[in-house]
């Protein structure tokens, strides 16, 4: 990639953070912003990876998901027990 190229991807929003993720020549951007009523977005953390290491960050990540499901997916639901009353004639 060039170094004056610049490539700015659709960032992931939520209702307080977004994520965005840009390329500038050999480096990918990611810029971690969360919302504030009074400021708007305000950007709270700056990561820049070399290019080289995006397919090791993928694998990082989905396998984080894949353990972050499997656990959904162990724990147990609360079960609530219901206690029948005693009636009394």
């Amino acid at each position: 990639m060039n170094a004056n190229n610049t490539a700015k991807l659709l960032p992931i929003i939520s209702d307080e953070e977004k994520l965005e993720v840009s390329l500038e020549g050999d480096k990918a951007i990611i810029k971690l912003s969360s919302w504030n009523e009074d400021l708007g977005w305000c950007g709270q953390k700056t990561l820049r990876v070399d290019i080289n290491m995006l397919d090791d960050l993928h694998r990082a990540i989905a396998a984080a998901r894949v353990r972050v499901n499997k656990q959904k997916d162990t724990e147990t639901p609360l079960v609530n027990k219901v206690l029948a009353f005693p009636v009394f004639s």
